[in-house]
Formats: C-alpha cells, structure tokens, sequence
C-alpha cells in the first residue's frame, strides 16, 4: 500500500458539535439573564429608597401631629386644672418624640440636617415642660403657668415648621428616586430589546456555523465514499475538526487502506477464487450504503437536526469500527448486536415511521463466536426487499437461540414477502450457485459463506408468503467462547 498522504487542515477547529451547543446556549442564557437580574436588582434598589423616603415622611408627619396638636393640648388642661402635671402623657410624648428622631436621623435620609436641628430645638422644648412641671409644684401663679404654656406651643409650633421641612424634603427626594427609577426603567426596556436582537442574531449566526461545520465536513466524506465506490482505494480523506467527525474519517481511511489491502492481499497470494470473489463484492456493497447514508446525514445537516446528525454520525462510525474488526472475519454474539443496532439505528433515522425492530439475543450465549456480517446482510435485504416495499409500517425481529448444542439465527418481517413462484426461483437459484445474479446479493453472499466457513452443506433457509413478510433462518455449530477456527482456503473445510 502507498504510504498515506499528509493534509494541511486549514479549517477553523470546531471541537465537539455538543459542547458548541453548551456554549451557544449558555452564552444565550447569559445575555439574557444576567442584565434582567441586574435590572431586577436595581428596580428593587431604587423602589426600596423610594419608599424609604414617603415612609419618612410619613413618620415625620406623625410627629408633627404630636408636637403642634396633641401635646400642647394635654399641658393646656393641666394648667387649666383639668388634670395634674404628675400623670400628664407629656413625658412620654416627649420620649416617643425623641426617640422617632434619633431613628430618623441615624437612618441617614434626606432631611437629615433638618431632622438634627428639630432634635435639638425638642431639648428646649422638654426644658420649658420641665419648667412648667417645676411652677405647679411650687403652685406658682396661674398666670406664670400660662406665659410658660405660651412659650411651650411657640416652641411645639417651631418644630412643626421644622418637620414641615423635613417631610417636603423627603418628598422631594422621593420624587428624585421616581424620576432616576423610571430613567432606569427606560434604558433597562431598551436594553433588553436590543440584547433579545442581538440573541436573535447570534442564534442564526450560530446555526449558520454549525451547519457549516457539519455540512461542509460531511460532503468531503461524500465525495471520498464515492471515490472509494469508484475503486479509488488509495485516496484518504483529511481528519475533520468536528469530534464526532473526526473518528468516522478515520474509520473511513481504515476502511479504505483495509479494503486495499484485501484486494491486494487476493491478488498476490490467488487464494480461493470463490472466497475471493465474496471478498470483493462485499468491499463494494459497503462504500454505497456509506454514500446514501452520508446524503441522508447532509439533508440532516442542512435541515439543521443537530442532535440526529449526532446519532447517526456516531452509529454510522460504530458500524465501520465493527465492520472493519482488524480485518477478523469472527467477533463475538454481543460484537454482532452492537453492529446490528448501529445499522438499524440509521436506517430508523431514513426510514423514520416506516421501520421499527426487536433483537433477542440470549444473554448467556452473548460471548459465542459467530462469522461476521452473518446477520447484517439478511437484515439490509428484510428492509430493502420487503419492508421498504410494504405500506404502512414496517417491523424486522431478530432473534438468536442456543439450541441442542447449535446456534441458530432467525430474521423475520412482516414486509411485502414473496409469491410461491418466486420463493421456488430464489431456492433454485442459490442452490445452484447463481444467486449472485440475484437482486439481493447479500442472502447468497451470507449462504455461500456459511457453507465455507463452518464447513457445512446447508446454509439458509427462506420462508416467505405475499403479502405476509418473509422469515430467514440458518443453524451452525456453537463454536463456544475463545479463539475461532482458521478462515479456510480453498478446497479446505472447517472442522466445528
């Protein structure tokens, strides 16, 4: 094989399909979170202060209310004999008094200054009470009592002016806050439309970039998986900077340094002209289920179904890792499965509605050996011979047994089936070795391998009826788990 040659990748590195996912739509959440939070945080700011403000205020205004009505009005009807000084409410107004202003004043509001000015102007108002308290206890004249009262509400009413003042403050602050609120409110709107356009831009912008980086990527594998159907064996194609690409490629460069060797390897060493013609036929089978799949993954692509072109990607890969097997023509039971689901799996992706399936292997034989693409094959042609030409849905069961020391594999659907003339043509047909003239080729390419690799004379069985699908069978002896026999040349058999 010529050695493989070197690409300069100058593609852009996209990394995983997945994690620029993750990234577009964390950054999406991001722009649109994060300034509503910040918004949210400072409405919540500026309304707290606004109501701090008005309920100033109004705690203010109550004190004006005690001050200029209420405790003038309880000293008046103690010096006019209505009651004494002794049990009057004018300490504990005065307390109730102070005390609210000191609150106010170390909350730190706007009428701060004149908060502080009124608290001392309270001080001379409590040394007038105390005074007046002092002259009815001493029964000073009744006239004394009056001039003190007089000068009490001159003071009370001085300290109404004053909180006046502090309240028209605390309003005129408030009304500052609801200005600088509805600003914010304002640029906040504005914001937000402007970063729910940019989100729009960037999501458009980054389904463009994903579907370029899977798009363009995947038409390169196209065109390589037509190359590679052309016999073109020594071409390769350059490793994709998408991750989930990438392992497809190298699976396709495998696949095609492989499929070279092969050939080579047949012509070189003329090994059994029959087994060699297998060899061939089935290398050319593989490369157009490839094609078409590779074009069902760009209408993927290019309808931007990110996460099916994902799911196919990774099956298609899984099932060119098992195919290929390091050019062993035996795997396991559970090897086997793993290669089936791959291929059901993006035939269920093309296929959609029109196709479902059921595989029962028996757990406790899933490390047997078995011939490889013994199962595949018979599965393609239930899809393409029987259910793709049924209406309406479609269902292909597989199902591998243990029995009386042999394996035994049945495929069965529910497709178109065949009449009782053709199935009587197909049965002539393989029995006299002419089945590769046979439109599904797969069926006596897995009949003539069983024949020669397990050394036996009976391959496969079929069974079909028009109009009520088909069923396809065959036994060979359980090898059991460890190293499988020899491939046979010609004129050998297979001691099993």
């Amino acid at each position: 094989m010529p050695a493989r040659p070197a690409f300069r990748n100058t593609m852009p590195r996209y990394g995983s399909l997945s994690r620029r996912l993750s990234v577009a739509f964390h950054t999406i959440m991001i722009l649109m979170v994060v300034p509503a939070a910040v918004s949210l945080v400072m409405m919540i700011g500026f309304s707290q202060l606004y109501y701090g403000f008005l309920s100033r205020a109004q705690r203010i205004n109550d004190l004006t209310a005690i001050v200029v009505d209420q405790l003038p009005g309880e000293l008046f009807n103690i010096v006019a004999g209505r009651g004494t000084f002794e049990e009057g409410p004018q300490r504990e107004m005065m307390r109730t008094v102070n005390g609210t202003l000191d609150s106010l004043i170390g909350e730190g509001g706007a009428s701060g200054p004149e908060l502080t000015v009124a608290r001392r102007t309270g001080n001379t108002l409590e040394s007038y009470i105390d005074r007046l308290g002092l002259q009815m206890e001493q029964d000073a004249p009744v006239e004394d009592n009056f001039q003190v009262h007089e000068e009490i509400r001159n003071v009370s009413a001085l300290m109404g002016d004053m909180f006046r003042d502090a309240v028209s403050t605390e309003i005129r602050a408030a009304t500052q806050a609801s200005r600088r609120m509805r600003v914010v409110l304002s640029v906040t709107m504005a914001l937000e439309a402007a970063l729910i356009a940019f989100a729009m831009l960037f999501v458009k912008s980054s389904q463009r970039s994903l579907s370029g980086a899977v798009a363009e990527p995947i038409r390169e594998l196209q065109a390589f998986a037509g190359k590679i159907a052309d016999g073109h064996l020594n071409e390769r194609t350059p490793e994709p900077d998408v991750d989930e690409l990438r392992q497809l490629s190298v699976s396709l460069n495998a696949m095609a340094g492989r499929l070279g060797e092969l050939m080579e390897e047949n012509r070189l060493e003329q090994e059994s002209l029959k087994k060699s013609e297998l060899r061939v036929l089935q290398a050319q089978v593989t490369p157009h289920f490839l094609y078409n799949t590779l074009d069902a993954i760009v209408w993927l692509a290019e309808a931007k179904k990110t996460e099916e072109v994902i799911s196919i990607t990774r099956a298609l890969s899984d099932f060119y890792r098992i195919s290929l097997s390091d050019g062993h023509d035996w795997i396991t039971l559970a090897q086997e499965e793993e290669h089936l689901r791959g291929y059901l799996t993006i035939q269920k992706i093309r296929y959609r509605d029109i196709l479902d399936y059921e595989i029962d292997i028996d757990p406790a034989i899933r490390n047997e050996m078995i011939l490889k693409l013994s199962i595949q094959p018979l599965v393609e042609n239930a899809i393409y011979h029987g259910i793709r030409n049924r209406r309406g849905g479609g269902r292909i069961t597989v199902r591998v047994w243990e029995e009386e020391g042999r394996l035994r594999v049945l495929v069965k659907d529910n497709g178109a089936g065949m009449s009782a003339e053709r199935l009587g043509e197909l049965r002539r047909m393989m029995a006299s070795h002419r089945g590769a003239d046979y439109p599904g080729f797969g069926l006596f390419n897995v009949d003539q391998r069983i024949k020669l690799y397990y050394g036996q004379a009976q391959g496969l069985e079929i069974d079909s009826e028009q109009g009520r699908g088909s069923s396809i069978s065959f036994n060979v002896p359980l090898l059991g788990p460890g190293q499988p026999p020899a491939a046979p040349r010609e004129g050998e058999k297979t001691d099993v």
